[in-house]
């Protein structure tokens, strides 16, 4: 039974996108870029990861780039759900997390469905290449 909520188009099953404006990444000034490699990928995990890219190519949150000066190897995680994230970097762990934390007196949650690759990015994209089996590929959200 479908319910009517009169609010269709924020449960579509798509990709949202935030349209308040664009992010922009802050680079220390005179940061020397880094490129690193791509790791190599489990056999196991490249038919996952290939749809995981696909995906994200087809929702336009990655595209393909030629070149770069900066790149970060793929980081793939496993979901709770059984599902494949792919990670520009680590996350970081909990307990480092809880320091930053400490004192804080408010405290909010957000789940919303990648969240991340809601946001648009400006022109500083160019420094969230990531290097895959595939090659390279620029976030643009």
């Amino acid at each position: 039974m479908e319910v009517d909520t009169g609010y269709k188009e924020l449960f579509s099953g798509g990709l949202g996108r935030f349209t308040g404006g664009k992010a922009s990444l802050h680079v220390r000034e005179g940061a020397m870029p880094v490129f690193h490699r791509a790791r190599p990928l489990p056999y196991a995990l490249r038919e996952r990861v290939d749809a995981e890219l696909d995906r994200m190519l087809r929702d336009g949150v990655i595209e393909p780039v030629d070149c770069s000066d900066w790149a970060s190897p793929l980081v793939p995680v496993n979901k709770a759900d059984g599902s494949l994230r792919v990670d520009r970097y680590p996350l970081p762990r909990i307990e480092d997390l809880m320091v930053k934390l400490s004192g804080a007196r408010y405290f909010s949650k957000i789940d919303l469905s990648q969240a991340y690759n809601q946001i648009e990015l400006d022109d500083t994209r160019k420094y969230t290449v990531v290097n895959t089996h595939r090659g390279l590929y620029q976030y643009n959200s």
